[in-house]
């Protein structure tokens, strides 16, 4: 029998852990939804655990406070796990080589900041495409540019063999009404 779910507490019960979205899930990249809010929190307030999950190409520590800035109060979650921190554990683990090429906005270079949970990380070095072992990509240098301005480089580095580390999957954002 097919059972309309009209709020999360009612499929919430039998779990200890809710794994939740952000991104058009919590938040619009501008601001909360009052409706996600109020259910994070009554789901905490039951004895649940939130883990906040998100494609964000950053570490949680940035997350958190991007978060915080947008009135997200602390009170609705417990941890966050970002795709940012499981690809930047990767790239310390030696997926991409030593030298590599970074693709993204200058906002997002703190992917290179020391993980303090890596056991004898790689020395990484960002350098020039034509030095690089691999590719880590958190993004297009311009999120606005056409993709196309990026061909070149990619079918250079396809040539090449060269490993991507992609931190952020997403095709398209959507920032409040603007994509």
């Amino acid at each position: 029998m097919t059972q309309i779910v009209e709020s999360l507490a009612d499929i919430s019960a039998p779990y200890d852990a809710l794994f939740c979205d952000l991104w058009g899930c919590v938040h619009d990249g501008h601001k909360p939804f009052d409706e996600a809010v109020a259910a994070l929190r009554g789901f905490r307030e039951k004895g649940g655990t939130v883990v906040l999950v998100t494609n964000a190409p950053r570490h949680r520590a940035s997350v958190e406070r991007h978060l915080a800035q947008m009135g997200l109060p602390d009170d609705t979650w417990d941890t966050i796990a970002t795709s940012g921190d499981a690809a930047r554990a990767a790239m310390f683990m030696g997926a991409v080589g030593e030298k590599v090429w970074f693709m993204g906005e200058d906002r997002d270079r703190e992917f290179f900041d020391p993980m303090q949970i890596i056991d004898d990380p790689v020395e990484i070095r960002r350098v020039d495409l034509k030095e690089a072992e691999g590719i880590v990509c958190a993004g297009p240098f311009d999120p606005l540019a056409p993709l196309e301005d990026l061909r070149p480089d990619l079918l250079y580095a396809k040539q090449k063999g060269l490993p991507l580390l992609c931190a952020n999957p997403d095709i398209v954002v959507d920032r409040g009404d603007v994509r």
